[in-house]
C-alpha cells in the first residue's frame, strides 16, 4: 500500500506524559507489593493497577495524525485510541505543489499565579501541500530532518 502516515505525538508531553507517569505508577505499586511484607488487599492492589494500566495505555495511545493513500488518491485525518485509528476516508484532490515553511513564533506558559512563567522561540517546521493554489493540508514537525525527509518522500510518492 503506497500510504504516508503523519502522527501528531510528543511521548514527553502533556496527555501522553501523564499516561507514562500512570503506567510507571502502576509498575512501582506492583514492585513495592512483590518485594515488601506491607500487608496489602490482592483485590484492591489488582483493581488499582489494573485501572492505572488501562488509563496510562489510553492516554499513551491516543493522537491525532493523518493518512495519505496516494494509491487509491484518498486520505485520513484521525484520532487514534488503543491503536485503532477511527475516521473516514475522503478523496484526496489533485496536488500541485508540496514545500516546507518553518515558522518561528514565540510560545508561552499558562500564567496561573504560583510558578514563573517561562517563555521561549519555537520553530515549527510545516510540510504543506497545495492544491489549486491554495494550502491543503499542513504536517507540522519539530525537527527539521524529520520534516525534509517527510517532504522528499511525499514528493516521491505524487511523482514530484
Amino acid at each position: 500500500m503506497n500510504v504516508f502516515i503523519h502522527k501528531n505525538r510528543t511521548l514527553w508531553e502533556g496527555f501522553h506524559l501523564m499516561g507514562m507517569i500512570l503506567i510507571a505508577v502502576a509498575v512501582a505499586l506492583l514492585l513495592f507489593y512483590l518485594f515488601s511484607d506491607f500487608p496489602t488487599d490482592q483485590d484492591t492492589l489488582a483493581t488499582l493497577v489494573g485501572a492505572l494500566l488501562l488509563f496510562g495505555l489510553i492516554a499513551v495511545s491516543s493522537y491525532s495524525g493523518t493518512v495519505l493513500d496516494f494509491e487509491h488518491h484518498r486520505y485520513k485525518s484521525f484520532q487514534s485510541l488503543l491503536w485503532i485509528k477511527l475516521g473516514s476516508w475522503k478523496t484526496l484532490p489533485e496536488i500541485d505543489h508540496a514545500e516546507m515553511i518553518i515558522h518561528t513564533f514565540r510560545s508561552e506558559n499558562f500564567r496561573n499565579g504560583i510558578t514563573p512563567t517561562l517563555s521561549s522561540e519555537t520553530t515549527v517546521y510545516k510540510c504543506v501541500l497545495l492544491s489549486g493554489g491554495t494550502k491543503f493540508l499542513a504536517f507540522d514537525f519539530a525537527k527539521e530532518k524529520d520534516a525534509i525527509r517527510a517532504l522528499l518522500e511525499i514528493k516521491k510518492r505524487l511523482g514530484f
